[in-house]
């Protein structure tokens, strides 16, 4: 059958590290550390120039060997184990062929789940909703809801605690609409924008007070044209003849002419005085 288990057969892999070994690395070190003893303080001079690069040269020989084995070493060291990850390499390839339209199968299927789960759940709310007085588009959908470990049961209860949740909010607000609605129209205010506030989360107290100073700031104006109209009334009202008439009761209360004195130095200056003392305003003519 095609979907039939087969077992997989028993198997290990063995591995046993190699040693690698100096040998006589003892005397190896003890000669290098007397020419380390001989020579790291060595002043080069022309005495010993040719003693100095004969030294310097069996060292490099030394070295180069010695880091030619270790290439030679590490490349047959490593030989089995890059066969050995070759062969790993093609059975993990091999294994991911079936793996990988098996994990996509898995994933198309869930997504399967996931969408069914979420028509059942919005069918739920859709039955649920009217119960409680709430729109279908008024409920939240919770994530949470389309995952296996939860049961229907509990996404029932979610549900139900959710759209109460909703009903008590809209409740609250048609009161506190009703409320601002009747206290602006009893104080001839629109309440249209006192209500887009109180549907912005508004608290109903601060709209009432915010009402209240709105009310108070129109009488105030209000009280403020009337005391300028009523100025305005009892104020003086100058006519085109030149004369000003006292509004109320039609009186002459000042005349205005212009005149053309001749007079002597002292007698200007006595008329001036007389003027002034008696409240008769008069101005200077070129």
């Amino acid at each position: 059958m095609a979907n039939e288990v087969i077992n997989l057969p028993d198997y290990t892999v063995d591995y046993q590290p190699v040693p690698i070994k100096i040998n006589n690395l003892e005397g190896l070190q003890a000669s290098i550390a007397q020419y380390v003893s001989r020579y790291s303080n060595l002043v080069i001079t022309e005495d010993n120039v040719t003693d100095s690069k004969q030294v310097r040269a069996k060292l490099n020989k030394l070295k180069k060997a010695l880091d030619d084995r270790r290439k030679e070493i590490k490349r047959n060291y490593n030989q089995p184990l890059r066969e050995f990850e070759t062969e790993v390499k093609k059975l993990e390839a091999s294994i991911d062929m079936i793996i990988d339209p098996i994990d996509e199968g898995l994933g198309e299927l869930e997504v399967k789940r996931r969408e069914q789960r979420k028509a059942d759940v919005m069918d739920l709310i859709a039955e649920m909703a009217p119960n409680y007085d709430v729109g279908v588009d008024e409920i939240e959908f919770d994530p949470r809801w389309l995952n296996k470990s939860i049961s229907n049961k509990q996404i029932t209860q979610e549900v139900a605690s959710s759209m109460t949740v909703v009903k008590q909010a809209k409740d609250k607000l048609a009161t506190a609409t009703t409320m601002i609605t009747k206290y602006a129209q009893a104080v001839d205010v629109d309440p249209i924008p006192w209500i887009d506030q109180l549907k912005q989360g508004q608290d109903v107290q601060y709209l009432l007070q915010a009402i209240d100073r709105q009310v108070e700031s129109a009488k105030e104006r209000e009280r403020q044209r009337e005391l300028k109209q009523q100025v305005a009334a009892e104020h003086q009202q100058e006519t085109s003849t030149g004369k000003i008439v006292d509004t109320d009761t039609g009186e002459v209360v000042s005349l205005t002419r212009t005149l053309k004195i001749t007079a002597t130095k002292d007698q200007m200056w006595g008329l001036s005085s007389y003027m002034k003392k008696n409240g008769i305003k008069f101005e200077a003519v070129n």
